[in-house]
């Protein structure tokens, strides 16, 4: 009996290992407190968090997931350590990204929100060593407005 459980055990780790395509797909993403950009932005709660403890000027992490039309995810991550922002942008997993795909990072000094053209409120990283400045999210005003 003890030898059926286990390799029943092993069967169905083949089968989930089998069936499972490797991909971070946005349930997995939710789940690991991601906020997910696809069709809308999914899980905001933690951008909002991030942006309070910016206020605070309290350390903070956070990761923004979007997906290609193929669905390969593609990584925004964010750091502040109280004073500036580390950001990186991988789309390394981008199947069809072509030969320019990767890790870029850059360093910045402010967050910023504004009014979008689509009367959504959009956050931008600002003052980067590296380019004028890295659009990180926009949120519906009903969104944001429920913080």
């Amino acid at each position: 009996m003890k030898g059926f459980g286990t390799g029943l055990l092993v069967v169905c780790l083949f089968l989930t290992t089998a069936c499972s395509n490797g991909a971070y797909n946005s349930d997995e993403a939710i789940e690991r407190g991601d906020v997910v950009v696809q069709n809308g932005v999914e899980n905001p709660g933690p951008f909002i968090e991030f942006v309070k403890n910016v206020q605070d000027k309290n350390e903070a992490t956070l990761r923004i997931t979007g997906y290609t039309k193929e669905g390969d995810p593609i990584f925004h991550d964010v750091e502040y350590d109280g004073s500036k922002f580390g950001f990186s942008y991988d789309d390394s997993h981008d199947k069809f990204g072509g030969e320019d795909i990767g890790v870029t990072t850059d360093t910045c000094t402010e967050l910023e929100q504004r009014e979008t053209p689509n009367d959504e409120i959009g956050f931008y990283l600002k003052g980067c060593s590296k380019e004028t400045e890295h659009p990180l999210l926009e949120l519906s005003k009903e969104q944001w407005e429920e913080r």
